[in-house]
């Protein structure tokens, strides 16, 4: 992939026009981009696996990786500089996308989708995010797209929080950044889940972003996949922001895994998470 910035990298199949993607092996025409924004640290290795699976699924489509790091969430500024070099790419692909240009959206769905946007955990979801503050309007600054939510969005717990922020560290590390993520989250449930009742703070903030009434002027459909176990993001919080965005319009469809890690539902069975992204691509249920 070609590097565009730490945090976004694009791909290219070989002979594209990056303006007319319809080779595929799935049964409708391909996105004619995939946008997928990773979990916060996710490892080359398994990022590797996910594009595989979109290479062989579309092989036409262009890919525009997001990664999302932990710094993201501290110093939101030089994310969006990072992030705002995705613009040339969409803008290549989407003419009508251009930074802080586009119109109002219209409220009413549209049924064709020309962008797949797959979000992994609340570090995919903040990327989207930021993505969208940095084109423009968020209603109106992506093409018609469907979103696949792996293992997405969650609300503040406390110690889904601290694992979330110091999983994978080994453990002379993880000692001594301990007592400064303990002190991180509690400040964060004092003054977000005490003071705010749950209504403020960043985790809040993207989880009511995703269910902005404007946003169904694009988003043409979206899938919820996470699991019963994930130690990371409760499944209480993913079911309720699915019922409170089929109520506001958005079409929705839900898969809880059984007995899955935190966004490793794909490995747990390849076969039905990909059929979901397939039928969630092509408007068809499972």
């Amino acid at each position: 992939m070609q590097k565009l910035s730490p945090s976004v990298y694009v791909y290219r199949p070989a002979g594209s026009s990056m303006a007319s993607t319809t080779a595929t092996t799935s049964q409708s025409p391909g996105p004619k981009l995939i946008l997928a924004a990773t979990w916060m640290g996710a490892r080359d290795q398994h990022i590797a696996k996910y594009l595989a699976e979109y290479q062989t699924l579309y092989p036409s489509s262009p890919i525009l990786l997001i990664r999302s790091e932990p710094w993201h969430f501290m110093r939101r500024r030089a994310a969006s500089l990072e992030l705002a070099h995705a613009a040339p790419v969409l803008g290549a692909i989407f003419p009508t996308v251009e930074p802080a240009t586009c119109p109002p959206a219209n409220v009413t769905s549209p049924t064709t989708p020309e962008l797949l946007i797959h979000a992994f955990s609340n570090g995919g979801v903040g990327s989207l995010q930021t993505l969208r503050r940095a084109l423009g309007p968020e209603a109106a600054a992506l093409p018609p797209y469907t979103l696949l939510l792996d293992s997405a969005p969650g609300a503040f717990r406390y110690r889904d929080s601290f694992l979330a922020f110091t999983t994978g560290l080994n453990r002379p590390v993880l000692w001594l950044v301990s007592p400064v993520m303990h002190a991180l989250c509690a400040w964060y449930w004092f003054w977000h889940v005490l003071i705010g009742r749950g209504r403020t703070g960043p985790l809040a903030v993207l989880a009511a972003s995703l269910n902005d009434e404007g946003h169904r002027g694009r988003e043409v459909r979206r899938a919820y996949v996470y699991s019963d176990v994930d130690k990371l993001v409760c499944w209480r919080d993913v079911e309720a922001h699915a019922r409170d965005a089929q109520a506001k319009g958005f079409g929705v469809r839900s898969e809880m895994f059984e007995g899955s890690p935190h966004v490793a539902h794909a490995r747990t069975d390849a076969e039905r998470y990909w059929g979901i992204v397939k039928e969630t691509w092509e408007g068809k249920s499972g």
